[in-house]
């Protein structure tokens, strides 16, 4: 287990900027659309509005 926590420790230093980025942008995609299932829509979470273009 120590093994796989060092690989780990070594993935996240070597690409942890890129996972941030395509964090941040799902988090801006997803502000701004709605669930393509009609009947199931989650409550947001109260920090994404700042992420929204357009506020309703």
């Amino acid at each position: 287990m120590k093994k796989f926590s060092e690989i780990a420790k070594k993935v996240i230093v070597k690409y942890g900027a890129t996972i941030a980025a395509c964090a941040f942008a799902f988090a801006t995609i997803a502000a701004n659309s709605s669930c393509v299932m009609p009947f199931y829509e989650p409550e947001e979470p109260k920090g994404l509005e700042k992420f929204k273009k357009f506020n309703r």
